[in-house]
């Protein structure tokens, strides 16, 4: 029998993680000092720091465009959010972070996200004031106005910065609002000298020794050597179009209704799987997926958000207050794979108790809305408690119990069983009564390689591997378990810092010194 030690910190050996043949036999030799690995938010940003010190970089990318997917970007201290007042406890919102990680994540480089996001967000916002893009805080859905006065585990820091192109603008209106930022960074990368090769997806990583010095790519010509002579910046993304690798590493993903993440193909892993072919480790830290519901209630997802939820049994099972991923995560794991909201007919009232600050803004008109959604089947309607249970598949008598149980703690102010506070308890008494579907779409798995504290990435014995570098989802050992909805667009944002930071520092023949936070 093997040692214990002989297990401890390594990366299983899966099936697609088989080493191919190395490849050698190129029709074309290049040299750059950078090579970065995905042209994303991450990838972009990397490429636009580096050539900004003065390094030669390409930046390869399996598809014809770059990739950009989202719309609120973290920024934690910023200029804008100084102006408008807003204030962080930047201990606080670091340790909370660690705490969804439920200490397996690496803290120092948390901390050093948090230390660093204002800085180079306030970077990109005067950026996008020279390319008349507009730069808000968005207090309208992930981040309301007074969610951060909460006890902290409801806590929720207004971060979320939005980017959207201004008249004038060069930059198309898009559904992404992050697509701006990104076009942004990818043409000043390009004015600052950095290449961008398109259809052009990596295939392996060159280690000679113990150091990496280069990426193999292909292109429409066949295999091209690409040197880097100060190192190489991994951005390809995480594991959400990897059905593999989500079922071994996190299946519950799979319970999800559908996916909303594009290009389809893109977070296959295949970064992950380069960088162990180079010896490099998997992050000890598990998934962390981006998960976020839909027809949540009467005013859409993400506005108010307690609305009381059941199962299939016509029992109550989750507390409801951060709408992601905390009642996703909880509908993945009901009995049949389904839950539901429910509201009554004085929703509108109980909405303004909710969201005091936003006030009618979010109220006027609600009624046409939500009798227009039940005309068209997607809410449910009944003059009793006991009709819409029998619309909803769902024991009668257990599900009324259940909400005069309810009832019963949002009389008394305090709910025993899942301790929602008094502010956000929706009592369920006067017909008619409504219901929606309680659904999960997932938007990203993110999965990358073990890493230190200066985003260099290390094998399994721990030891930083000379030139090699990851970034975006590519970096492990920053979340683990779920997607933290404490700062509001922590992935984007986590993903420009480090960015900047690394590109900035590679082309300078150094690294970020994240290990001071240690």
């Amino acid at each position: 029998m093997e040692k214990i030690e002989e297990f401890i910190g390594k990366t299983p050996a899966y099936e697609w993680m088989g080493k191919p043949e190395k490849i050698t036999d190129f029709v074309s030799e290049s040299t750059y000092d950078i090579v970065v690995i995905g042209a994303g938010i991450a990838g972009c940003a990397a490429a636009q720091a580096a050539a900004e010190q003065g390094a030669k970089v390409i930046c390869v990318e399996k598809f014809a465009t770059f990739t950009a997917h989202g719309t609120d970007v973290c920024g934690v201290g910023t200029k804008l959010q100084k102006a408008q007042g807003i204030s962080f406890d930047k201990v606080l919102a670091a340790r909370m972070i660690y705490q969804w990680g439920q200490s397996l994540t690496n803290y120092a480089l948390i901390r050093y996200f948090v230390e660093h996001s204002g800085e180079v967000m306030d970077y990109y916002i005067d950026m996008a004031e020279k390319n008349k893009v507009l730069v808000t805080i968005n207090n309208h859905m992930t981040a309301r106005a007074d969610w951060d006065n909460l006890e902290d585990r409801f806590k929720i820091f207004r971060s979320p910065h939005n980017f959207a192109p201004m008249e004038g603008c060069k930059y198309p209106v898009v559904r992404w609002k992050v697509t701006t930022l990104i076009n942004m960074i990818k043409d000043s990368a390009e004015e600052l000298g950095a290449t961008f090769a398109f259809n052009t997806p990596a295939k392996q990583l060159v280690r000679e020794g113990d150091r990496i010095t280069g990426v193999i790519v292909q292109d429409a010509e066949g295999y091209k050597l690409i040197h880097a002579t100060k190192g190489v910046i991994m951005a390809s993304g995480g594991i959400s179009d990897n059905k593999k690798m989500i079922e071994t590493w996190c299946p519950y993903v799979m319970r999800a209704d559908r996916t909303e993440h594009f290009p389809i193909g893109a977070n296959m892993g295949d970064g992950l799987v380069m960088g162990v072919w180079a010896g490099a480790a998997v992050t000890r830290c598990n998934p962390y997926p981006v998960i976020h519901p839909v027809n949540l209630s009467p005013m859409g997802p993400g506005i108010t958000t307690s609305w009381p939820i059941f199962n299939k049994f016509g029992k109550r099972f989750c507390c409801e207050v951060s709408w992601e991923p905390i009642v996703t995560n909880a509908r993945m794991q009901a009995p049949g794979n389904v839950a539901w909201t429910v509201w009554d007919k004085n929703y509108k009232t109980r909405a303004l108790q909710q969201e005091p600050m936003r006030g009618h803004e979010i109220t006027d008109g609600v009624e046409e809305e939500v009798e227009e959604t039940v005309r068209k089947g997607i809410y449910y309607k009944a003059d009793t408690l006991e009709g819409l249970a029998e619309q909803l598949g769902m024991p009668a008598d257990a599900f009324v119990a259940s909400v005069e149980r309810y009832n019963k703690w949002c009389d008394q102010g305090f709910d025993e069983d899942f301790g929602v506070p008094a502010r956000f308890l929706m009592p369920i008494k006067e017909g008619p009564f409504y219901a929606s579907n309680v659904s999960a779409w997932m938007l990203n798995v993110g999965h990358g390689l073990h890493v230190d504290a200066n985003s260099q990435v290390c094998g399994e014995d721990d030891e930083p591997i000379g030139g090699l570098f990851a970034v975006g989802n590519m970096q492990g050992d920053f979340m683990s378990n779920s997607y933290p909805v404490t700062l509001p667009g922590l992935n984007h944002g986590r993903s420009l810092v480090f960015a900047r930071k690394v590109g900035q520092a590679l082309a300078n023949d150094t690294v970020i010194h994240g290990d001071q936070y240690n």
